[in-house]
């Protein structure tokens, strides 16, 4: 004997495929309401970049605290966590105008809140950007209240950042970061006068220029060297004199053949400097006349960028340093 399922009933079949209509008309209602919500963020967020643009860094912030108005952590949980990477953004380039350390704690503040959202688990990207941003806004504080520690969560942000830009996955931020972590270690050289500090900072310098070559990325490079420079310069005062001061020159003139007075003028100015430094260093072990002079040429070179009316600040510091080359000749 055979047995036949029973024949639905088409009333049955027209509930079950109303249903199923309406399921889906839902599911695509919520999916194309939650994108027009998403659009809109992203309107507001190009508004408030714009604003960013132009130095309107208040008016940038408040149209970034509107964004709270029209999502929730729940349901956009991604661009709820961005926002207040954003946020952090913007108040460290409001602290770096001002030298203000209560703006560098509120952009502290925003990165932490968006870590909370953006968890490593869920958006790895987006959680290496937030650590990339905590590690340069505490790096600008340490910059400020000289405090140790501050060094330390710097690095240990970049680190952490670092372990998902790889070399592969995104060559430049990986090539940032190493030059950051760079910055970093140099710092914690000079507050232990450790030279191990500094060979491990000149190591990641080295990383940093497998991406940032003289012919892909040449200003990055020529920040670059000028950080060797000063690296070299700085672990010169431990050991090795003479020829870390070599290296630092090495580094400082490799700079500047990308940077000029007319591309570049403030880091030109700057790298004349440090090159003058590194000259005057020299005199105190050899060729006192012959390397003071040279230190002597490059500070008036920084001058021409550095005047008094300009940067005083910058301006007299260097006429400190001018007045004992000549001494020294």
């Amino acid at each position: 004997m055979s047995y036949f399922p029973a024949k639905v009933p088409k009333y049955i079949i027209m509930v079950a495929l109303l249903a199923i209509i309406i399921v889906a008309g839902s599911m695509f209602f919520d999916y194309y309401t939650k994108e027009q919500t998403i659009s809109k963020v992203e309107g507001i967020w190009e508004k408030a970049d714009n604003h960013r643009a132009n130095g309107n860094y208040g008016q940038a912030v408040n149209i970034y605290e509107s964004v709270f108005e029209v999502i929730s952590p729940d349901q956009f949980q991604r661009e709820y966590g961005l926002n207040y990477y954003y946020m952090g953004k913007t108040y460290e380039e409001i602290a770096y105008l001002t030298h203000n350390s209560i703006n560098l704690q509120k952009s502290i503040s925003a990165y932490t809140m968006a870590k909370n959202y953006l968890t490593q688990e869920s958006y790895p990207r987006e959680f290496a950007l937030v650590r990339y941003g905590m590690g340069d806004a505490y790096l600008k504080l340490h910059g400020m209240n000289n405090r140790e520690n501050d060094i330390q969560i710097s690095i240990a942000a970049y680190e952490q950042s670092l372990n998902y830009f790889s070399m592969s996955r995104d060559s430049f931020y990986f090539a940032s970061l190493n030059n950051k972590l760079g910055n970093a270690y140099r710092k914690m050289g000079v507050h232990h006068n450790n030279s191990g500090y500094f060979l491990t900072a000149i190591n990641h310098y080295n990383e940093s220029l497998r991406v940032f070559r003289k012919d892909v990325y040449p200003v990055e490079y020529a920040g670059v060297q000028n950080n060797l420079g000063n690296t070299y310069l700085e672990l010169s005062n431990i050991h090795d004199r003479e020829n870390n001061i070599n290296r630092a020159i090495t580094a400082y003139k490799e700079a500047l053949t990308i940077l000029s007075m007319d591309t570049h003028p403030l880091e030109y100015a700057t790298v004349q400097n440090n090159l003058g430094n590194s000259y005057f260093e020299l005199s105190k072990i050899e060729n006192k006349k012959a390397n003071s002079e040279k230190a002597v040429d490059s500070y008036h070179e920084s001058l021409k960028i550095f005047t008094s009316d300009r940067f005083p600040v910058e301006h007299e510091g260097i006429m400190d340093n001018l007045v004992k080359a000549y001494k020294n000749i």
